[in-house]
């Protein structure tokens, strides 16, 4: 009770005061004084840590908090202890995705990181590093010199870098000191109460790891303080006393609080019970760590156990980590986590999260054992290799079964359970890379070495992986359920087995390890015997059984490969044993012929599982682990085992024995004749393979890097990343940077960079290929083909080494050539014996057999078979090999048996046996035949066999004229009814069985008679057959070589032993490539350049030539010539035959119509009838006209485009932002455009704004076509099909239902087809203008659209509206009300002239000359006026005014016409308008306060001037070198479209206004002037004209006439609206200027006479300048406005032409575009900028010349080029400038700001483009990474940046969703318009959101190696690729993403 109320008093002083008041007594020197401070603050703990209060309370927390701060405030605090901060490591801890960096170039240990910080502040310039998101956490090894070197170091850490810092004072931290360790008994009592029995309560105990979570985090902010606090901490963390006396100490007085100390320590107790210790092995009992009781001494190890038994906690571990910094901590902590470590194997089984408890423990244990010293002492002190082991030994002896690989019944062998959690769930990982991480350090691993019981346990540990996931091979049912554990065994070999065999070898490499190197070989031989007497090893294994996991062999090949390598031991004292030899080599050999029958189709019944261990097996990351190791081991058996025990030992496990027989039954045959083939060249390509590899035979490393290389880089173009993942020893997985210089140097030696590029459309990475010295002498096929996943790999590569010898020019022809052997290199001593193998007899003999069948077959053996035999032959006779006299001859046999292949040549030695005949053969009878038997065969004749059609034999193949016996020569009967020989070879133009041999056969068999037939010898036995041969390999060869000649020339040897030899050595033999002939030439003349012998037996057998058999030969060329002139003539023939059908057709089908033409030509002949334009409907094929009963259409995608919007006014293209400073400039065309016609709205008519103006710049639709048509039928039917549910797989990402298609032709997206117009139908007559819906349709789909969307905005606006409207209202009365002085123009005349009297007395008294101008002209141009007398240059022509009149009343009557028209024509004209109308969003295309058919207009019209603006952007916003496709465009037939629903009603009306001449009506209602009062009233009138779009007005003006358009009419509409363009650019010249020049360019106008060009722009800018200066329009300007555009000192006459130019000169391009697609002629050709404006005012026909001034013809060619000679005035100059400003001036005078910000319009847009990014990406990760929301005002999760506007978004956030539509998603809607172009931070790529559809684009960055780091997993410096943005801009102008981009998505609003 007094502890309680002392509490309560403390607590009423409030938690500063208390603080300050405590901390005054603790830090007291006297002792009573520091006694009674602890007393007060242990009644006030007593209170806030009471253990039955929740330890979460954030009150309790809080006042911990002021408690330590001592007085101060907790901020105050912690910056005071950390001035006192003396660290010099940096030990920031992180956790998973956070973005760290690794420098190779400064790391001594693989595992070093460095934070974002210190990375910055550290010198890493030039070093290879990379920047990484962390997987599992870490912490930064800044200042620790124990994992990198100290010039990587930051400016902040290191070794005496903080020496200077003062130490922090006692009293500072005296009530930390004293809080700290009853805070950690907190912990400890938190954890003990909430622990549950049985080590399965994971939710418990998550829930209460996450109610410590906040004590925790206020530790981890104590840690942060800096290296005082860290000290005070390990002190209390690490002292046993501390420990005891909050613990176990005094027994409490308080009964409560005894009952709560027994029962914490009886939780305590439970908890430890439930987390047992492995048990030890025998030899290692006495290890304190692997005892079953742990006994705790401190804080920091019931900290560890807790930790522990809660699966590692993040708060906890990051806890723990945050304290490594303190040495002293660093070393308990170590030593408590070996205590600990053999428990985490058991945790970790029964693990409910095992990924992340896995992740989270290497999180701490590579911190601890990157340190090698800190290992050491772990290693001797604690046993730390022994715990390690013991953990994983007993982690995989609780998930092992029984064996089942050779006799199940005596295996007593046990391997781990494949399809247990622990192996497919990776559980074992965290203690593997322990280990590995131990055994990294050299010292340790001398240590494991040479212990040989670490080394025993270690064998064992990895015997229990040999034979697991045994494979048994279905023979009759498919398997029910494929097993997936597969790649769990795979992976499980590898990181268990390998890893740290790889590891442990590596040191081996270093000098006195021999001793090392024979430990691991001994104690593997050992357990290898022990692993044999286990399974029951028979003889050969069972051959339906393949397992590919063998690690106890691969651990002895490794480790014999590296002894080797270093010269320390002799193989024969080691494998002397032959038995063991053949043990050792059964199982590799069983997985070679596993995989050979794997690719044979043999264990399909196994399902596809099967053929995924295959290439799982000899995959990059496998390979050099598993077929490397097995093929050294399989050389290491062969080099000492009887090369021909060997040889056949390889044949009948490859079970291809019964197939090279001669005498072979195809019934008795094991498989179908594909496997037999198959299974055969298996055989030899492995035989070829142990000659050929030489990974572990001798190459250097430098020299493997080098083959590895090569042999990815001849199966494909690899990037460089591609080339480090791919090779299976990565200097990426390694420390040390040397590797990484021999990869790159040795990657220059061998490979050419290729740039990226975009090939056919698709963006390419920067690629390396190999150089073509590498294709000539290093590219290797048998090294290929072991590294080949896929056989298609191999065929690949065979493929790029054709096209490189054609374009060398070594190659012609279309045949494949052979692969290009290499020849055999030197290899070690040791293993020189594999030699032997290539002089086996048996090796020989199979040949022999071999090239027998290849001869005697009609169907060849497939070609591979032959060269691989062909090949082995090439290295036998290589002078490595053998000597010519090497040998001992022994005698052979005349007759030989079958299959006794040592039995048939002489001698050892190749040299020798290569001439050896053969002379006959037994082979032996199926018991069912006889000899009597084969009296039986019908005879056939010559003729007969000659001309019969070859059958196929039961083997498959086609064997003729001969009688075959399982694909052999037998016998024949011949016409005398004698049995006679048939030994003569089917090949082209071969023999006959009558005909004899050539001199060849003849050389080779003296006696042979000329009829060649003679009785056959049968006499050995009834059950064998003797088959006379005589033939030897040098005769076969020869025909070999003769078969694959596809000319008559034969084989010509040398003519001495040295011709041959240098004939040979320097390859001068003539060919045209590789091809089979030219091998096998090759190899007859390195023949006969070993030994003399062999020479003259060439020369025996190629003495003379058959003139018979060459005359045959020639005679079947002819007939293959002929034949293929036969054929030729045949496929002519069919095709003229089927062009006269279609020709026929075609004249039938078109003959009606041309008798039409030919009837209308005769009735009128002066009538010139136009050819109808035809087009070819990619559907049905036909070639038709457009008909309005059948129209045709063109393909197009109809699409918002909003590109025209962000064109801005800077020169500069904007940039990226990507620092604190960069802001984007100015406004963009479309935000100028909104502005401008919203200022329009409020002050001017609606009807007005909208015919004065365009829209679309924001949303506008383009109409982009492929180019192709389709009938209207067609269409219908195409759709109707896509819907069907048989094309749902081809339409998954359109929207058939929206009318979305794909072009059948092109497949290009489309959404429409927009109708082609006929040429002479009544739509393109005048009674198709818009009053087509006036009598007969009221109304049109679009317009129905845009009204029902317009009444939707309308009322969702009314209530504004209404608000706005009665506000108006009033401030309109209130200022009516006051007495304002009403404008100069509407004042009275008696007032307006006494005005403007005063105003010029005023002009004359400040020195101004008024121009002698009336005060008030006339409007109409009829009325008298009182004007200066003008030149004729400003006069109108009569001839141009009777066009305009001519013009006006053409649009007088286009408004009355009306049609009735119901064809298919019109619905498809409908259908489109409606579909263009659905193109856009709502916001752009409605007007609430406009009438229905206002917007549709202005919808219409500007529709078409979105299509013109962006075919001006896409040529680059001018017409030099200008070039587009029309008939892609299709701009015409969109034209038809918009006519027809363009309502020209009003247009004869804004015709007169423009040109000033009206009618009688309109003239008398102008001439009505208002009474000044009334005038006043009127708020809003029409547009001036001085306001008005030019370009809008002629777009109107062009819909609005009848088709045909006339192109006077045409022409006379641009002259007039160039005028008023004229005048416009007048008007903004006089807004630039300053005060005086424009009283200097008012009195120049008014002193000279127009008589020139200049002087006419002189005189026009006076009389404009002369109405306007009596408003306010200059009154105030602002001095920036004199330099918009145009900076000019002194304006000119020179700078005003220029300005008038640039002013005008877009929207004459737009007419030139216009003029170019209505009359079909080409733009002109302008290559110079310069001469743009004059070439289009001369291709619009605008330019007039004046007569010259003095009448001499070349003043007109002297004189320069003017706007001016361009005017055409419909009335005179000043009359029209006059009328033109009359309303702009009143306007003025009532609102000058609006009539201001309307008028100077910037009139100069760029061409649009994407934001620019900056070169290094760098930039934009660390500045956006980690930047707010501008909405939600939270760092995004995945940051995206629009490259329009720069914006950041929360992509795939919920944060800154609006009804149910994401950020990115809406953002494309209101910035783009449905596009959108995002640039995602965190991965570098870019998405494009398209509509409803988004693609991942690629990456704008590439790294030095031009390749991309998508989602930046490998961290590469990345920098921008100027293409790839060109690219993206481009696609994104051109709105080509759609074609573009091929792999789109729905996003569903989720992006």
């Amino acid at each position: 009770q007094q502890t309680k109320m002392a509490a309560a008093q403390l607590i009423s002083r409030g938690k500063r005061r208390t603080a300050a008041y405590l901390k005054a007594f603790l830090s007291s020197d006297s002792e009573t004084s520091r006694l009674q401070g602890h007393q007060d603050l242990h009644n006030l703990l007593e209170y806030i840590l009471n253990p039955e209060k929740s330890i979460d309370d954030p009150e309790n927390l809080e006042w911990l908090r002021w408690l330590v701060a001592g007085g101060d405030t907790p901020e105050d605090f912690a910056k005071i202890v950390r001035r006192h901060d003396n660290a010099t490591t940096c030990g920031l801890v992180w956790t998973a995705n956070f973005v760290a960096y690794r420098c190779r170039t400064c790391g001594i240990s693989p595992c070093m990181s460095l934070c974002a910080d210190c990375f910055q502040a550290g010198n890493h310039t030039g070093h290879d590093f990379n920047m990484f998101r962390s997987q599992a956490g870490g912490a930064c090894d800044c200042g620790d010199t124990s994992v990198m070197k100290t010039s990587g170091f930051c400016h902040r850490h290191g070794p005496g870098r903080n020496m200077n810092v003062p130490p922090c004072p006692h009293d500072v931290l005296a009530v930390a000191e004293a809080i700290i360790p009853r805070i950690l008994l907190r912990v400890i009592q938190h954890f003990r109460d909430h622990c549950r029995p049985g080590i399965d309560a994971y939710e418990a105990d998550m829930e209460a790891a996450q109610d410590a979570y906040s004590v925790l985090g206020y530790l981890h902010d104590l840690t942060k303080m800096g290296a005082a606090m860290r000290k005070v901490l390990t002190h209390f963390l690490t002292n046993p006393q501390s420990y005891k006396n909050f613990t176990s100490g005094s027994t409490p007085s308080d009964h409560k609080k005894q009952q709560y100390q027994q029962r914490s320590q009886e939780n305590y107790q439970g908890a430890l019970g439930t987390i047992p210790a492995p048990p030890p092995p025998f030899s290692m009992e006495g290890i304190a760590a692997l005892k079953g009781e742990l006994v705790h001494q401190t804080f920091l190890e019931e900290l560890m156990f807790w930790t522990l038994k809660y699966e590692f906690p993040q708060k906890m571990v990051t806890l723990l980590l945050q304290m490594l910094p303190d040495n002293d901590y660093k070393d308990a902590f170590t030593r408590t986590f070996v205590q600990h470590y053999s428990r985490i194997s058991v945790v970790l089984v029964k693990a409910s999260d095992a990924d992340t408890m896995s992740n989270r423990v290497v999180h701490i244990s590579v911190q601890l054992f990157s340190n090698e010293d800190l290992t050491r002492q772990m290693v001797e002190n604690h046993h730390l290799l022994e715990i390690v082991l013991a953990a994983l030994v007993h982690m995989m002896e609780n998930i092992q079964i029984q064996s089942a690989i050779h006799d199940p019944d005596h295996n007593f062998h046990m391997v781990a359970d494949c399809s247990s959690s622990t192996l497919k769930d990776h559980r074992y990982w965290p203690l593997v890379s322990d280990l590995i991480n131990i055994l990294s350090h050299r010292s340790t691993a001398a240590m494991f070495m040479s212990n040989t019981t670490l080394l025993s346990m270690w064998a064992e540990f990895v015997s229990l992986f040999t034979g697991m996931n045994l494979n048994v091979r279905e023979l009759e049912h498919h398997v029910e359920f494929e097993p997936n554990t597969y790649y769990a065994a795979f992976s499980a070999e590898l990181e268990a087995c390998a890893s740290p065999m790889w590891t442990l070898v590596g040191h081996c490499k270093q000098k006195n390890t021999d001793h090392l190197c024979r430990a691991v070989i001994d104690s593997c031989l050992t357990t290898l015997q022990d692993w044999f007497d286990a399974i029951c090893f028979q003889e050969t294994p069972p051959p339906l059984q393949v397992s590919f996991h063998f690690p106890l062999h691969r651990h002895l090949a490794v480790f014999i490969s590296q002894a080797v390598r270093n010269g320390a031991i002799n193989i024969d004292t080691i494998l002397g044993d032959p038995d063991f030899l053949v043990k050792l080599m059964a199982h590799p050999l069983q997985i070679q012929v596993g995989l050979c029958e794997i690719h044979s189709g043999m264990w399909v019944r196994n399902g596809l599982q099967i053929k995924g261990q295959a290439m799982t097996y000899v995959q990059c990351h496998f390979c050099c682990s598993m077929i490397d190791l097995d093929i050294f081991l399989l050389q290491l058996c062969a080099s000492k085992l009887d090369p021909d025990y060997f040889v056949r030992t390889v044949l009948e496990r490859f079970s291809v024995e019964e197939f090279l027989s001669l005498a072979v039954s195809p019934s008795d045959l094991p498989m179908n004749p594909e496997q037999e083939l198959s299974m055969l060249q298996g055989a030899l390509l492995l035989l070829c393979t142990l000659q050929s590899v030489r990974t572990h035979l001798g190459l250097t490393e430098r020299d493997l890097l080098r083959q590895e290389m090569v042999s990815q880089l001849c199966m494909n173009d690899r990037t460089h990343s591609q080339l480090m993942d791919l090779h299976p020893k990565m200097p990426e997985r390694t420390t040390g940077s040397n590797q990484m210089k021999d990869f790159e140097a040795t990657l220059k030696e061998v490979a050419d960079f290729k740039a990226p590029n975009f090939e056919a459309g698709g963006m390419q990475q920067g690629t390396y290929t190999p150089k073509a010295s590498v294709w000539e002498q290093e590219f290797d096929p048998i090294f290929v083909l072991v590294r080949a996943v896929h056989r298609r790999d191999f065929q690949t590569a065979m493929d790029r080494y054709t096209a490189h010898m054609k374009q060398a020019g070594q190659m012609e022809g279309s045949e494949a050539p052979w692969p290009p052997f290499r020849q055999l290199q030197k290899i070690l001593h040791t293993y020189q014996g594999i030699r032997r193998i290539l002089n086996s007899k048996t090796l020989h003999g199979v040949i022999f057999c071999i090239l027998w069948k290849a001869l005697t077959l009609s169907q060849s053996l497939p070609e591979p078979i032959i060269y691989l035999c062909v090949y082995l032959l090439d290295m036998a006779v290589d002078p490595t090999c053998n000597k010519p006299t090497s040998a001992v001859k022994e005698d052979v046999s005349e007759c030989v048996a079958d299959r006794k292949w040592q039995q048939w040549f002489p001698s050892s030695n190749i040299l020798t046996n290569l001439r050896h005949e053969v002379q006959y053969i037994t082979v032996p009878l199926p018991q069912q035949e006889s000899m009597e038997d084969l009296e039986d065969i019908p005879e056939e004749s010559e003729e007969d066999m000659e001309t019969a059609s070859p059958g196929a034999s039961r083997l498959g193949y086609t064997l003729a004229p001969t009688v075959v016996r399982g694909g052999n020569v037998v016998v024949t009967r011949s016409r005398e009814g004698q049995s006679r020989k048939s030994s003569e070879l089917s090949m082209d133009g071969g023999t006959t069985s009558g005909e004899p041999m050539d001199s060849r056969d003849a050389g080779s068999s003296s006696q042979e008679s000329a009829s060649g037939s003679e009785p056959m010898d049968t006499t050995s036995s009834s059950n064998e057959l003797k088959i006379e041969v005589k033939q030897s390999l040098l005769s076969m060869l020869v025909k070999l070589h003769d078969k694959f000649s596809k000319n008559t020339d034969h084989y010509q040897p040398p003519e001495t032993w040295e011709d041959a030899e240098l004939k040979w050595s320097k390859g001068t033999r003539k060919h045209q490539g590789r091809d089979g002939a030219h091998v096998i030439a090759r190899l007859l003349d390195r023949i006969a350049a070993t030994c003399q012998d062999n020479l003259n037996k060439l020369k025996q057998l190629c003495c003379k030539t058959t003139p018979k058999k060459i005359q045959r030969r020639a005679s079947d060329g002819g007939d293959r010539e002929e034949r293929r002139r036969k054929a030729r003539d045949k496929q002519a023939k069919l095709l003229a035959e089927f062009a006269a059908k279609q020709r026929t057709f075609m004249e039938s089908t078109s003959m009606e119509e041309d008798d039409s033409v030919e009837g209308a030509s005769a009735e009128s002949p002066e009538k010139e009838v136009t050819p109808e334009e035809l087009y070819d409907c990619v559907i049905c094929g036909q070639t038709d006209p457009s008909t309005p009963d059948r129209p045709i259409g063109r393909v197009v995608l109809l699409l918002a485009s909003s590109v025209l919007g962000h064109r801005s006014s800077k020169d500069e293209q904007q940039k990226l932002p990507c620092s604190e400073g960069m802001t984007l400039e100015g406004l963009n065309c479309g935000d100028t455009q909104d502005i401008r016609l919203t200022v329009m709205q409020d002050n001017f008519q609606m009807s007005s704004c909208l015919q004065s103006v365009s829209v679309g710049w924001f949303g506008g639709v383009y109409v982009q076509s492929c180019g192709h048509f389709l009938h209207s039928d067609c269409h219908k039917s195409y759709i109707r099909s896509l819907r069907s549910p048989d094309y749902q797989h081809t339409t998954q990402n359109i929207d058939v239902d929206k009318g979305e298609f794909t072009c059948p032709l092109c497949r290009q997206l489309a959404n429409s087809v927009l109708p082609c117009q006929p040429q002479q139908h009544p739509l393109q007559k005048v009674v198709l203008e818009k009053k087509k819906y006036g009598a007969h349709k009221k109304t049109t789909p679009a317009k129905e659209q845009i009204k029902s969307e317009q009444e939707k905005a309308a009322l969702a606006q009314k209530a504004a509206e209404a608000n706005k409207e009665e506000e108006k209202q009033k401030a309109d009365q209130a200022q009516a009300s006051a007495p304002e002085e009403l404008p100069s123009e509407d004042k009275p005349a008696d007032k307006k002239e006494e005005d403007d009297a005063s105003k010029d007395d005023k002009d004359k008294e400040s020195g101004r000359v008024s121009p002698e101008f009336p005060r008030s002209i006339p409007t109409p141009w009829r009325q008298q006026a009182h004007v200066m007398k003008e030149n004729h240059t400003l006069e109108p022509k009569p001839e141009f005014q009777r066009m305009i009149k001519d013009l006006a009343e053409v649009l007088r009557k286009a408004t009355n016409a009306d049609c009735e028209d119901d064809s298919l024509l019109r619905q498809g004209v409908e259908a489109i308008m409606e579909d263009i109308t659905k193109a856009t969003y709502p916001k752009y295309k409605v007007f609430p306060k406009s009438s229905v058919d206002e917007s549709l207009n202005i919808f219409v019209h500007s529709v078409a001037r979105t299509n013109l603006e962006l075919e001006l952007v896409q040529s680059g916003n001018t017409i030099v070198n200008h070039s587009s496709s029309s008939r892609k465009s299709g701009f015409v037939d969109l034209l038809h479209v918009l006519r027809f629903h363009f309502s020209a009603t009003g247009m004869d009306s804004l015709w007169n206004k423009l040109t000033t001449l009206y009618s009688d009506e309109e003239e008398r209602t102008c001439n009505v002037r208002l009474h000044p009062e009334l005038l006043m009233l009127v708020e809003k009138r029409e547009t001036p004209m001085v306001l008005r779009d030019a370009t809008s007005l002629l777009i109107q003006l062009t819909l609005s006439l009848p088709w045909p358009i006339s192109k006077a009419h045409f022409t006379c509409m641009v002259r007039v609206l160039f005028t008023l363009l004229y005048t416009q650019s007048l008007v903004d010249i006089s807004c630039r200027f300053s005060e005086e020049e424009r009283r200097a360019w008012r009195e120049a106008g008014t002193d000279k006479a127009a008589r020139t060009e200049c002087m006419m722009t002189e005189r026009m800018l006076s009389c404009l300048i002369s109405h306007l200066v009596h408003t306010p329009l200059y009154h105030d300007m602002d001095p920036d406005l004199h330099h918009v555009d145009i900076s000019q000192s002194v304006w000119s006459p020179h700078s005003v032409e220029h300005h008038i130019q640039k002013y005008c000169i877009h929207s004459l391009r737009i007419a030139a575009l216009l003029h170019r697609h209505l009359f079909k002629e080409d733009l002109p050709d302008c290559q110079d900028p310069e001469q743009e404006f004059q070439t289009l005012v001369k291709y619009l026909d605008l330019q007039h010349v004046p007569p010259p001034i003095s009448g001499d013809a070349s003043a007109v060619r002297e004189r320069p080029f003017t706007s001016a000679s361009c005017l055409h005035w419909a009335v005179p100059a000043t009359q029209m400038i006059s009328h033109w400003c009359q309303d702009f001036t009143s306007f003025v005078n009532r609102k000058q700001g609006p009539a201001k910000s309307l008028l100077l319009k910037n009139f100069s847009w760029q061409l649009p483009s994407l934001l620019r990014p900056p070169y290094s990406y760098d930039s934009i990760f660390q500045y956006h990474r980690q930047r707010q929301c501008t909405v939600c005002l939270s760092v995004p999760k995945e940051p995206a940046l629009c490259m329009v506007c720069g914006d950041l978004l929360c992509m795939k956030g919920g944060c800154c969703r609006q009804q149910s539509v994401m950020e990115c998603v809406q953002h494309s809607v209101n910035c783009g318009a449905g596009t959108g172009v995002f640039l995602v931070v965190n991965s570098s790529t870019i998405i494009v959101v398209r509509g409803p559809r988004a693609c991942l684009w690629g990456s704008l960055y590439l790294d030095s190696h031009g390749e991309e780091d998508r989602d930046l997993r490998r961290g590469r410096p990345l920098y921008l690729s100027e293409d790839r943005f060109r690219v993206l801009m481009h696609q994104w102008i051109s709105h080509s993403f759609d074609h573009a981009c091929k792999r789109w998505l729905w996003h569903h609003n989720r992006l």
